[in-house]
């Protein structure tokens, strides 16, 4: 049971597995991908074909809306029907030959109308006017199907255009009947089919026009699908694997007894992808049989030196510095990576640990360094403030601010350098602006809003006050108010809960190059004494949270500056460096 558990533990069980999961999930992925390519090719097939259908059908509604305008007009032309009954022949002939050009005149107008005609039957008088496509054994069909057939037929004026049969020929009739009269209108199936343009269309397609029984019409496309049923049962609108062979795509003319349908060859559809499928079953098994090579090569070849540089590291973590990896394989890699470990543990042997101690001194010392540099800052301009109310004789402003600096000073004045809480911090600050109001009477507006959930949490000493200290110093005017906002809340930063603090204000803003600086260049700082602050916080917080990007600097609209500080959490967020007098 242990050496079964190592087993799985190991990186060969863990790779071969892995391997062989990779494998199977890629051939589920090309069987998925194949099965999805073949559903999306048939739906894209289906939706061009319904697509290419709808515009066909559109064209003959307009050829049958077309003739039923062509025989309305030739009923508002027959407007005296007794003269074709009465005895003069004269007023017969001409009543004939006026309705007979009312025929010519409709019909040199369509462009897919076949047969006008009026038949009155008190007169026995059939009137015909007939394109180019009839034949004369059509016309003479027509004659006695008009004569006959139609005069006694029960016909309905909402009646659809209905299917009949002259000569092995199809036509579609619409017939008006009123008194004597008959006034008939014929469009035949082949005209009908000429509207449907194959042009770069599916070489393997035929389109069929059927009546509502499914019985074919006319037909236009492929000629050699010689094995579809004269018959086409398409009252579904998508047929798939119809006679075992085609996609049936059927949709009914509105106008018309009749159906449209489209059938497509399934294997003119899916060429290709039959062969697709071979060649990923083909790919499983070579994938299968290769498996076990694969396996016994990265075990001999990258999993035992592996092996052999986890149990070096080991001794090199236990103190062994003796220790040495002498695995020997043909990779070059491999052995150029052992013969390196071992140079690096003779040369770890080499190091000794003060140099790590070392190293952590002087970074105490830069941190000490820096913050000697903030604090000179806030003297002066405090010394100032008190030389501007003396040389104002306002003792009492005097008094309050010595007051309100001294409680500052015991602040500021700790040994070493501090993690505050947000919240002392806030207090200091809080002093800061009653000082700056004693100074500039009526100039000061200030909003924080710190969340309840930061107040506790630790910076560094003085690193909001700087920044309020700067906006004072080249934003604060005697004639214009200067307004400053503060606010604290939780976020997560690269990954990691943190606290952003914001502080903004509406004065000048920071000039270009101080924000190129701070924002771009973590390497460059000002040793001049210019706006020696902000460039030292940078540092500090480098120093502190081994990040350069935790300030940014920018400017709002239409003015003022916007200053953002992002302060990583850490367990055991306390960290004071104290100086040691010597």
């Amino acid at each position: 049971m242990i050496d079964r558990r190592k087993y799985k533990n190991s990186l060969v069980f863990r790779i071969t597995g892995g391997t062989v999961t990779v494998i199977i999930l890629l051939l589920l992925v090309l069987v998925t991908s194949n099965v999805y390519s073949l559903h999306v090719v048939k739906n894209n097939t289906i939706n061009s074909a319904m697509n290419e259908m709808r515009i066909h059908i559109n064209n003959m509604n307009n050829c049958f809306d077309n003739a039923i305008n062509d025989l309305n007009e030739i009923v508002l032309g027959i407007n005296n029907q007794v003269d074709l009954k009465n005895g003069d022949e004269s007023t017969r002939y001409f009543e004939t030959k006026r309705l007979q050009d009312i025929l010519i005149e409709r019909m040199n107008i369509s462009k897919t109308t076949d047969v006008y005609s009026i038949y009155n039957s008190s007169a026995d008088l059939l009137l015909m006017s007939v394109s180019s496509r009839v034949t004369s054994k059509e016309k003479i069909e027509l004659d006695n199907i008009i004569r006959k057939d139609l005069l006694n037929r029960r016909y309905s004026v909402k009646d659809l255009w209905s299917p009949i049969k002259l000569d092995n020929k199809w036509f579609f009739f619409k017939m008006y009947r009123f008194s004597d009269n008959i006034i008939v209108g014929f469009i035949k199936a082949d005209t009908l089919m000429a509207l449907v343009d194959l042009k770069g269309g599916n070489i393997d397609e035929q389109i069929v026009l059927t009546d509502s029984l499914g019985n074919s019409l006319s037909k236009v496309g492929n000629i050699n699908f010689t094995d579809i049923p004269n018959k086409l049962a398409n009252e579904s609108e998508v047929v798939n694997n119809f006679d075992n062979k085609y996609i049936m795509v059927s949709t009914r003319v509105e106008s018309s007894k009749a159906r449209l349908s489209t059938l497509i060859e399934e294997k003119g559809v899916l060429l290709g992808l039959g062969y697709i499928q071979w060649f990923i079953a083909i790919l499983g098994i070579i994938s299968l049989i290769l498996m076990p090579y694969i396996i016994y090569y990265l075990n001999r070849e990258i999993l035992r030196p592996v092996k052999g540089l986890v149990l070096g590291t080991r001794q090199v973590e236990q103190g062994n510095f003796e220790y040495r990896v002498n695995e020997e394989v043909e990779s070059l890699e491999f052995n150029t990576l052992i013969h390196s470990f071992n140079s690096m543990i003779k040369e770890i042997k080499t190091l000794k640990i003060s140099a790590y101690e070392e190293k952590l001194e002087l970074n105490k010392a830069e941190l000490r360094y820096l913050q000697t540099q903030i604090r000179p800052h806030f003297f002066l301009n405090a010394l100032t403030t008190i030389h501007s109310l003396a040389y104002k004789d306002k003792n009492e402003e005097i008094r309050e601010f010595i007051d309100a600096l001294s409680n500052h000073l015991r602040y500021m004045f700790r040994g070493g350098l501090n993690k505050v809480s947000i919240k002392e911090e806030i207090d200091r600050i809080k002093d800061y602006f009653y000082m700056q109001e004693i100074k500039f009477p009526n100039s000061v507006f200030y909003v924080i809003d710190v969340d309840q959930f930061t107040e506790q949490e630790r910076i560094p000493q003085l690193l909001i006050l700087t920044f309020v200290e700067n906006a004072f110093k080249h934003s604060m005017t005697l004639e214009d108010t200067l307004s400053i906002f503060i606010k604290t809340e939780r976020c997560i930063f690269d990954g990691k809960d943190s606290v952003r603090i914001i502080i903004e204000d509406d004065g000048e803003g920071f000039p270009e190059d101080i924000i190129k600086k701070v924002n771009e260049d973590s390497s460059a700082y000002t040793s001049d004494g210019y706006r020696i602050g902000i460039t030292n916080i940078k540092r500090t917080l480098e120093l502190l949270y081994g990040k350069d990007n935790l300030l940014k600097l920018s400017n709002e609209e239409p003015m003022g500056g916007k200053v953002e500080i992002v302060i990583p959490l850490e367990k055991g967020d306390e960290i004071e460096i104290n100086n040691s007098r010597r």
